[in-house]
């Protein structure tokens, strides 16, 4: 529940620049690191002048580029609210509309429907564990992790539907999600290695590299405990996720994302979405889950939610 957006820190401080400033001293971090260790449209609102009522933002120019000649996807981007990824599931290689066994099956022994009061069918390819999993999410009797302010994951950040900034450098990439004030750093350099004895995380643990002009970030590395979005769709511990983002003019980006997850699907699958630029005057803002939740968690409104240990 968001429950504080104002936008303002200690002092009037603008929040927005005291992330950009952390950030961007996280980047150059990374960059001395680097040297010492060797088709989902946005929404309409967001892309035409924002929650802010500011102006739309200015007509498309080229693309921006880093210093290493590479697109700078930096900037404050209108990721679409994507609740239910099975609405638009698509096959990795050729985009078509993905088609596997028991495609649209009911679940009458679902034991809650998926998103709102839509009755929860077969909408992916399941595994046997995988199907028990998205017919058991129950979120209200159960308790769910995101009501309870527990981090979503970089899938439903990516899902949710107050906007992303993006911080970017040669060497690195960084995700500040106005989600639960949440960020994701990334890091690009061929010589950075994350530490083998890290444990499993919530978000999962990135890497990207390039692939021409496309961006390619691959996670692993996840706890199990998150749902891929708002509708409880399920993913392993084993799952490995790729976003792709492709920068095509200044105001457009192009993203896809592909699940791999053989627990829990019998075959990959992916969404293709388009991010657009937040005009300027739409800034991130501070978001507090905590303030309302915790109160009602303690007071029994909000049901405490616990591990599941299966995944």
């Amino acid at each position: 529940m968001k429950t504080s957006n104002t936008g303002r820190g200690i002092a009037g401080v603008d929040i927005p620049f005291m992330a950009a400033a952390v950030c961007a001293a996280l980047l150059a971090t990374a960059g001395l690191w680097a040297e010492q260790r060797g088709e989902q449209a946005a929404p309409a609102a967001a892309a035409q002048g924002g929650r802010r009522g500011g102006a739309p933002p200015a007509p498309a120019g080229p693309v921006p580029r880093l210093a290493n000649g590479k697109p700078d996807l930096s900037g404050h981007w209108a990721n679409p609210y994507a609740p239910n990824m099975a609405l638009r599931v698509v096959h990795p290689v050729t985009r078509e509309p993905l088609k596997f066994a028991r495609l649209g099956e009911a679940l009458p022994d679902a034991v809650a429907p998926a998103s709102g009061s839509a009755a929860r069918t077969f909408d992916l390819p399941y595994t046997e564990w995988g199907l028990k999993q998205w017919k058991t999410y129950d979120p209200v009797t159960k308790g769910d992790y995101a009501g309870n302010c527990l981090p979503f994951g970089t899938s439903r950040n990516m899902n949710a539907p107050h906007g992303t900034q993006i911080l970017h450098h040669p060497d690195a990439v960084a995700f500040l999600f106005e989600q639960n004030t949440w960020h994701h750093w990334v890091p690009m350099s061929a010589n950075f290695k994350w530490p083998t004895d890290l444990p499993e995380t919530w978000n999962g643990l990135s890497t990207a590299r390039w692939d021409g002009d496309t961006l390619i970030m691959e996670t692993a590395g996840f706890n199990g405990y998150t749902k891929l979005d708002t509708s409880g769709h399920p993913h392993s511990k084993e799952m490995k996720m790729t976003n792709t983002f492709l920068r095509t003019d200044s105001n457009t980006i192009q993203h896809t994302v592909t699940v791999h997850d053989p627990k829990t699907y019998t075959q990959d699958w992916m969404n293709v979405r388009v991010w657009r630029l937040k005009p300027a005057a739409d800034v991130l803002m501070e978001y507090s889950c905590e303030e309302n939740n915790l109160q009602n968690i303690v007071d029994g409104a909000i049901k405490l939610w616990k591990p599941d240990d299966e995944n």
